[in-house]
């Protein structure tokens, strides 16, 4: 190349003689939207503990104060589900029937956690076209598994990212991470295996045979104390990372994931 061929080249953004093998810029990555739970509360903590909750089960929230609230989000972002918080002191039934008038949110679905107190609600509630109703204290297993029902999304999506969660635990089965409160724990190999039983079994009292049999190889003799020992390795681990007492003894039972409610 000569020097008016470079001079020509500094001028140009790209010199016409590479031009075949200039490298077009990378497609931008986007990723999937969350599917977005509005939940209309005026308690913060209330709302604080669910949005948590649907974050690690992979949707993401918003709070809402009262419906006008709710049908802006629904003009300005496409909103999935609603969350009713009700209380003895609020008349959700209303919110619910303006949802169902509206053409924007009519077909969402609405779903109503009752609070103590405020069960004379539900007939109100039945009438105002109210989707889904769960009495509190609730497991949140029953709300995410209603979600993820209703909205084809969780279970699925989380069986193809090879995912396991419950409460404040998280486990990648292909990649062995495992993430307690948002963060990342070491286990061992046999630590890992009973916490994934516990987390494919989280309403089940899991016997020490039962565990002895999906954590050690069958021709290996291991007896109940051992189990003990890892089961008290493994609750250090998550005790590390989150404040909770997440694994349970049941007296002559076995052990148990605990039962979170709000």
């Amino acid at each position: 190349m000569d020097a008016s061929e470079t001079r020509n080249c500094l001028n140009d953004e790209v010199c016409p003689k590479d031009m075949h093998s200039a490298v077009p810029p990378a497609e931008p990555q986007i990723a999937p939207m969350k599917p977005l739970i509005v939940i209309c509360s005026h308690d913060a903590e209330f709302y604080l503990v669910l949005s948590h909750i649907l974050a690690v089960d992979g949707f993401t929230s918003a709070l809402a104060s009262n419906v006008d609230e709710m049908l802006e989000l629904a003009a300005e972002t496409p909103v999935q589900a609603w969350v009713l918080d009700c209380r003895p002191d609020n008349q959700m039934a209303v919110t619910c029937s303006r949802l169902r008038q509206d053409t924007r949110t009519t077909s969402l679905p609405v779903v109503a956690l009752i609070a103590p107190g405020a069960e004379s609600q539900h007939i109100a509630l039945l009438k105002s076209g109210i989707d889904e109703s769960f009495v509190r204290p609730l497991a949140p297993a029953k709300l995410l598994d209603y979600l993820r029902s209703r909205l084809g999304t969780g279970r699925q999506s989380r069986q193809a990212g090879m995912s396991l969660a419950y409460g404040d635990i998280e486990m990648q089965l292909d990649t062995h991470h495992v993430r307690c409160n948002g963060r990342e724990i070491l286990l061992g190999p046999i630590e890992f295996k009973l916490l994934r039983h516990m987390l494919q079994n989280t309403q089940k009292v899991l016997s020490r045979d039962e565990l002895i049999g999906v954590a050690w190889p069958g021709n290996v003799y291991v007896g109940p104390r051992t189990v003990d020992v890892h089961i008290s390795r493994l609750r250090k681990s998550l005790k590390q990372a989150s404040d909770n007492n997440v694994i349970r003894t049941v007296r002559l039972g076995g052990y148990a994931l605990e039962s979170h409610t709000f």
